[in-house]
């Protein structure tokens, strides 16, 4: 009995953990993007903005088999509103959507993928 429990245990900690494999580079990829913009962003607006991204306080969604990683978060201090940042794939190359209606999107599709860190009232 305790070796059909350790085996369901090491199967689901095996499933869990690579269940966004598929899209961890481009995750990755938006998440260093993602970072650097915050830094860039509490550069300009010294106090109020939040010095670093951290992505476990962050909700990220993969639409369209990895052509879309939208990343949900708050940058701001002391600050409720959650911002939606999309970032595109095109030849394995992350680019900022700044015109994409994030939040739209993300209500009118299923992810692919989401990892799901902060509690959203939608």
């Amino acid at each position: 009995m305790k070796k059909l429990i350790t085996l369901v245990v090491i199967s689901t900690l095996i499933i869990a953990g690579c269940s966004s494999g598929k899209y961890a580079d481009k995750i990755d990829k938006a998440v260093n993007k993602q970072q650097q913009y915050q830094k860039n962003l509490a550069d300009q607006h010294k106090g109020d903005i939040e010095r670093k991204f951290d992505k476990k306080d962050a909700n990220i969604y993969v639409y369209d088999k990895g052509k879309f990683v939208i990343i949900a978060y708050k940058p701001i201090k002391n600050d409720e509103e959650v911002h939606y940042y999309t970032y595109e794939f095109k030849d394995g190359k992350a680019t900022f959507n700044k015109d994409f209606n994030s939040k739209g999107y993300l209500q009118k599709h299923d992810p692919d993928y989401k990892e799901e860190n902060m509690d959203i009232d939608e």
